[in-house]
C-alpha cells in the first residue's frame, strides 16, 4: 500500500516502537512518535511521556514488539528509465565497453517496456522503505508521471549530453523545454549534465549559467580510470568508445587535469551540485570540492558491478565535512535499488565508518541534497511522517548495527500500515 503525499495518515495516531532514529538527534529507547491528522509528525518521545501528556484524547495507537522507527530511505541516484536493463550489460567489461553496451542496447527495448520496468521499480523502492529518489531522465515524460502519482518525493534531473560543441546551444535547450514550469510539492525537475566525456566544453557552461548557484543539479564524474586517462591524454579506450558511437569532436582539446579541476574551471562546482561516483580524486580535488560546499554521492556496488578501478575515499570526504549521501545507480550496474543492501555493502567496504554516520547518508544526507530536508529524512515535530517501521523477530539491542545487518533480516514498511488498536484516557 503506497503513503499518500498529501495525507500520510487520516487521523491522529501514537506509534510505540522499541527504538526511536531520530537522525540528527540522539536516539530514543522506548520511544513514541505522534502524527497528526495532517499527516505531519506532532511530537516524540518516551513512551511513557508522550502516553501521559496525551492521556485525555481516544487516539489510535500503533504497538509492536521488536521494532525500530526511522525516516524513510533516500536514494539520491537512481536512473529509472534503465530499469529493464538487468542482466543485459555482461560483466567483466572495461568501463568505456561498459558505456557503448548501455547506450546501444537501451535502444533495443520500446517504450511500453521502459515505462513498465520503471513503475515495476518505483513499487518496488516503496515496498523497502524508500520515500525519496534523485532520477536520471533523459526522457523524463516516462518517470515523471509515475513518480507524480507514487508516494516518493522525486528530483527528476533532465540529463543533457552532446559532447560536440556545435550541438550545445540545441541540446541545450531541448532539455530545459522539457523541465515544466507547474510546481509540484514532492516531486521537481533539474538539469544535469552527464559527464565530462559525453558533454562538451560549451555545453557545460551553458547549464552552468543556467543554473547559477542556486539551481540543483548533478553529474556523473571522477567514477573510472578511462574518464581520468581521456582528459589527461584526450585518447585512449574512451576516445575510441565516442567515435564508436559517431559522436567524436575533431575541436575538443583534452583539459589535461582532473575531472574535479576541469568541472571547477567550466563553473559547475557549487553547493547546490551533487557529484555521483567521485571515486578518483586527488587531495587537490578534495579541498576544491570543500571549498566549494559540493555534495558526493557513492554508489559502491555499482562501482564493482561495472569494475571503475578503485573505491571512493569517503573517510576523507567525511573528515572535509562533505555532505555524502547513498545512491544504487540503476540495474544496468546493480542487482537492486534497495538502498538496505547498498548499506550493508558500504559498511563492508568503509568498515571504520560509524553506523550511525552510513544511516545519515541514506536519510537527511540524501534528503539535504535534494532539497527535501525541511520536509523528510530526520523525525522533528512538524515534518512530513515519511516515516518506516523495522521489524525483527527478536529484540534489538544496537538498532544502528541492525538495519546494517543484511535486509533478509527484517521487514521494513511505511508507518501508516501499522496496525492500530484505540485507547482512551481510561486505558491508561
Amino acid at each position: 500500500m503506497a503513503i499518500s503525499k498529501s495525507n500520510f495518515c487520516i487521523s491522529m495516531k501514537i506509534f510505540l516502537a522499541d527504538w526511536i532514529l531520530l537522525i540528527t538527534s540522539p536516539k530514543i529507547k522506548n520511544g513514541a512518535v505522534v502524527i497528526a491528522d495532517d499527516g505531519r509528525i506532532a511530537d516524540v518521545g518516551i513512551q511513557q511521556d508522550i502516553l501521559k501528556k496525551y492521556s485525555d484524547k481516544n487516539i489510535q495507537v500503533a504497538e509492536s514488539k521488536n521494532t525500530i522507527i526511522m525516516p524513510g530511505l533516500v536514494n539520491a541516484h537512481t536512473h529509472l528509465e534503465l530499469s529493464m536493463m538487468k542482466g543485459v550489460i555482461p560483466r567483466g567489461l572495461s568501463f568505456s565497453d561498459w558505456v557503448f553496451e548501455a547506450i546501444t542496447k537501451r535502444l533495443q527495448f520500446n517504450d511500453a517496456t521502459i515505462s513498465a520496468d520503471c513503475e515495476k521499480q518505483i513499487h518496488a523502492l516503496e515496498a523497502c522503505g524508500t520515500v525519496a529518489v534523485g532520477d536520471i531522465a533523459n526522457h523524463s515524460a516516462t518517470s515523471m508521471p509515475l513518480l507524480e502519482k507514487s508516494s516518493l518525493y522525486a528530483v527528476v534531473f533532465n540529463e543533457v549530453t552532446g559532447f560536440s560543441g556545435a550541438v550545445a546551444q540545441d541540446r541545450f535547450q531541448e532539455f530545459v523545454n522539457k523541465i515544466s514550469d507547474t510546481p509540484h510539492r514532492n516531486t521537481r525537475q533539474a538539469l544535469a549534465p552527464h559527464a565530462p566525456y559525453s558533454v562538451s566544453p560549451e555545453l557545460f557552461r551553458l547549464i552552468a549559467a543556467y543554473n547559477s548557484d542556486s539551481r540543483i543539479s548533478t553529474v556523473h564524474l571522477a567514477e573510472s580510470k578511462d574518464e581520468i586517462a581521456f582528459l589527461q591524454t584526450g585518447s585512449g579506450s574512451m576516445k575510441e568508445m565516442i567515435q564508436k558511437i559517431g559522436r567524436w569532436d575533431e575541436n575538443w582539446k583534452a583539459p589535461k587535469t582532473t575531472p574535479v579541476s576541469y568541472l571547477k574551471k567550466l563553473g559547475i562546482l557549487n553547493s547546490k551540485l551533487l557529484i555521483v561516483h567521485a571515486v578518483h580524486v586527488t587531495d587537490d580535488d578534495i579541498e576544491l570540492l570543500r571549498s566549494q560546499s559540493v555534495h558526493i554521492c557513492s554508489c559502491p556496488r555499482s562501482n564493482v558491478q561495472i569494475d571503475v578501478g578503485g573505491t571512493a575515499p569517503i573517510e576523507k570526504y567525511l573528515n572535509a565535512g562533505l555532505n555524502v549521501c547513498l545512491g544504487t545507480d540503476s540495474l544496468a550496474s546493480n542487482d537492486d535499488l534497495n538502498l538496505w543492501n547498498e548499506m550493508t555493502f558500504f559498511k563492508s567496504i568503509h568498515p571504520a565508518i560509524p553506523n550511525e554516520k552510513i544511516i545519515e547518508m541514506a536519510t537527511i544526507n540524501g534528503a539535504r541534497v535534494l532539497g527535501f530536508d525541511s520536509q523528510i529524512g530526520s523525525i522533528e515535530k512538524g515534518k512530513d511522517a515519511a516515516l518506516i517501521r523495522v521489524e525483527s523477530n527478536k529484540p534489538i539491542d544496537d538498532p544502528e548495527s541492525f538495519v546494517l545487518s543484511g535486509y533478509d533480516r527484517f521487514s521494513a514498511v511505511h508507518i501508516n500500515e501499522c496496525a492500530y488498536r484505540v485507547y482512551s484516557h481510561t486505558s491508561w
